[in-house]
């Protein structure tokens, strides 16, 4: 396959850095701090989509508003938001009611919005709604029983494309309604049983108990415990189709927040585009497909599926692309490349090419995504940017067809890059060491952008074409920021003995002065391919949080961490420990060596694999006064079985917890086997709902640590998951704050 490889244009970005100065200008300065309290005054800004006609931008803004009928408590409301991109009028809402709604897109005649809007109820399946410009309610569009997501027109304006998640038992029955072979083409896994060997029991309860299923036709053996073994079979699937018990003979049997025996397929759906329409559904059968994108020739949909349709889905780690016909009846493989994952399909305006992302060996890998693009008649395809060795991905189109956006996390930044999908240039369209560009959309003349930065966690932006940031469109956190005096973000870096660069940031007390002692927070990134900068929307709040409390703040990029390139990231294989503390323990010391830092009051936290390297640290290294451990990975061989991010282990150690030569090594890279050595008073996180990380070893943790008579703690948030400290419920999120707060207080005292 021929290869066009990318020369990086660098240079000087005009409107940059004069942009981020005004912007910085325009929120700074005033005599209020950041409070806790604060964090519910947040508004995050996403997936703004310009109008056909490029004069207008809808988007969506989430906020935390009280909670109805309780005191204390917030729940978030998700809106549209409509702007003029020239700023003529100011934007406006366009949705009020308490539903969440999402993802909106414009009709081709730029004359109506699809989007997707949830449920009144949190069992009610979300649907696709069409608003008109002219004014009047949002008209349903969709009444699929499997809910709706992800709406796309068609290139003509009269269907929609969506997405719909079904479970075993819905597609058993469609295919089994429509005269079709129900069994799968790959095996079921359930030792000494064959795949629909018992009536389709677990379809009457998915429907809530409600309606003829075939499980209630006469034909249905007696189901019974002490009957012949058909009818002790069919007793046992009544019991599981209750969820008593839940059986698992899968190897993906846990999802984000629970065990997750049940299988699930991700179909594609079309319908006219209006409300009653009966929606056809375009992927039937137990497979599942995402990213689905319509071709212009609206006789066409391109999505993204696993590589090899005959594996169980569990096992199948690599992923190409497929062609699936709109009327139905066919779906056929695209493109597959050898050793690489193949994904997120874009047709180009003109219909020509399809752009997608391919990303070398498996997942949880170490390979970073390179952008390609295709003839859409097929043909070789090209990889475009794999000398910029970044992880390239929320792929755009130029409205000529002759250029492709993404995102590449980049040295502390999130930048935005363009290449011509023709040449060799890459060119770096927004700065990358002060801002993050979190979603964007691109016009014939113009860009809207949402760019966090240290001055902002997020807000809209709109710019020429040219490399540069532009003018704020909005003012959702300006707005309330205006009154609030915040801390800048400073940049460092070292060579570490490996000879890797490592960048790392500081913060000053946001009330700083120099002739005080102030404490040092040492915060920890997860990942552990993660990536901090002054770009980071996720902890922006947090930072500024602590800054104003009178902490100095210093967070690092260790080796390991994304955004450096793969040598970079595969620079912790089999070393999760000690050579990523030595990165995160050198930024501390540079940081700690300032002549306002009180070096016996320091304190570190840190959440996911920062959690694993806080519990790390304080097992080897004894200068912190407190830590907080969130939602970390504590023992490696445990977390492999309670974790659905096992299969880090085999990716990033080489192999599996019972293999000799791996099980050392697991268990020298475990914070849990060091636990005797920790003396550091220790508050450990956790969400009770957690299934990434599982929660066992922190329980594991708490218990040594108490038996060992040290000063721990834990606290556990109920409901929560993994990413609590990112979207879990906004009082957990203003109680974690406060309460890890709380803690080192206890330790380091008052300023």
């Amino acid at each position: 396959m021929r290869r066009f490889l990318p020369r990086l244009v660098v240079g000087l970005l005009a409107l940059s850095a004069a942009t981020i100065i005004l912007w910085s200008a325009d929120v700074a300065p005033s005599s209020s701090l950041i409070t806790a309290s604060d964090l519910l005054k947040l508004k995050q800004v996403d997936a703004p989509a310009l109008s056909p006609d490029g004069k207008l931008v809808v988007y969506v803004v989430r906020s935390s508003e009280p909670k109805a009928m309780a005191k204390d408590d917030w729940v978030y409301h998700t809106h549209l938001w409509l702007a003029a991109i020239d700023g003529s009028t100011p934007p406006r809402q366009l949705t009020r009611s308490a539903h969440s709604n999402t993802a909106p897109t414009w009709s081709p005649d730029g004359q109506r919005i699809a989007f997707g809007r949830g449920g009144a109820a949190p069992a009610d399946k979300p649907q696709i709604y069409s608003l008109s410009l002219d004014g009047g309610e949002a008209q349903q569009l969709t009444k699929s029983e499997f809910g709706a997501a992800n709406p796309r027109w068609s290139p003509d304006g009269t269907r929609i494309l969506f997405s719909a998640t079904l479970n075993y038992a819905q597609v058993r029955a469609a295919l089994e309604k429509a005269g079709g072979d129900a069994t799968p083409s790959w095996n079921r896994e359930r030792p000494g049983r064959v795949a629909n060997d018992t009536k389709n029991f677990d379809l009457k309860k998915k429907n809530g108990g409600e309606g003829k299923t075939d499980a209630d036709s006469s034909a249905v053996p007696l189901a019974k415990a002490d009957g012949k073994l058909s009818e002790r079979r069919e007793w046992l699937a009544q019991n599981e189709a209750d969820g008593n018990p839940r059986t698992l003979d899968r190897l993906a049997f846990l999802s984000e927040f629970d065990i997750n025996p049940e299988m699930t397929f991700a179909h594609l759906f079309v319908q006219d585009a209006r409300e009653g329409a009966e929606a056809k559904d375009l992927t039937p059968g137990y497979h599942g497909f995402t990213g689905g994108e319509w071709m212009l020739d609206g006789k066409s949909i391109v999505c993204t599926g696993a590589r090899n349709l005959a594996e169980h889905p569990d096992r199948v780690i690599t992923s190409g692309l497929y062609r699936v016909a709109a009327a139905g009846g066919g779906v056929s493989l695209f493109l597959e490349l050898k050793e690489h994952s193949v994904g997120n399909p874009t047709p180009s305006p003109d219909g020509k090419w399809i752009a997608f992302t391919a990303t070398p060996g498996e997942t949880f890998g170490f390979g970073q995504a390179a952008v390609g693009v295709v003839a859409t008649s097929g043909g070789e395809p090209r990889l475009l940017t794999e000398s910029l060795d970044r992880n390239a991905g929320n792929l755009g189109w130029s409205r000529d067809s002759e250029e492709i956006y993404f995102v590449a996390p980049t040295n502390g930044g999130f930048p935005l890059y363009r290449v011509g999908h023709l040449g060799r240039d890459v060119v770096r369209m927004t700065p990358f060491d002060e801002l993050g560009v979190r979603a964007y959309d691109i016009g014939r003349d113009t860009r809207v952008q949402v760019l966090t930065s240290p001055a902002n966690p997020n807000e809209l932006f709109v710019s020429p074409l040219a490399p540069g940031v532009g003018q704020p469109l909005t003012t959702h956190n300006s707005s309330w920021l205006a009154g609030k005096k915040l801390s800048a973000i400073e940049p460092h870096s070292f060579t570490n003995k490996e000879g890797l660069t490592v960048q790392y940031w500081t913060m000053k007390p946001t009330e700083f002065d120099p002739a005080k002692k102030y404490p040092l927070l040492l915060q920890i990134h997860g990942g552990p391919a993660s990536m901090w900068g002054p770009g980071e929307e996720s902890m922006w709040f947090e930072f500024h949080y602590f800054a104003a409390q009178g902490y100095a703040i210093v967070f690092a990029n260790p080796r390991g961490s994304g955004g450096y390139g793969f040598k970079f990231q595969r620079a912790n294989y089999q070393d999760w420990g000690a050579g990523p503390a030595s990165d995160i323990l050198s930024a501390a010391d540079f940081a700690a060596n300032e002549s306002f830092i009180d070096k016996s009051r320091q304190v570190v936290t840190g959440g996911s694999y920062g959690g694993f390297m806080v519990a790390w640290i304080v097992g080897h290294d004894h200068r912190f006064k407190a830590a907080v451990a969130q939602r970390g990975v504590y023992h490696l061989p445990t977390f492999f079985g309670e974790g659905n991010a096992w299969r880090l282990v085999p990716s990033h150690f080489g192999g599996y917890p019972w293999e000799e030569k791996i099980r050392p090594i697991l268990e020298r890279e475990s914070p849990f086997n060091y636990v005797g050595a920790i003396k550091t008073p220790l508050l450990i996180q956790h969400g009770d709902n957690d299934r990434r990380t599982g929660f066992v070893q922190s329980e594991m943790m708490l218990k040594a640590l108490k038996i060992l008579g040290r000063d721990v703690e834990s606290v556990r948030y109920p409901r929560a998951t993994h990413e609590m400290s990112r979207s879990g419920e906004p009082k957990q999120r203003l109680d974690s704050l406060v309460r890890y707060e709380e803690f080192f207080r206890r330790y380091i005292g008052e300023n």
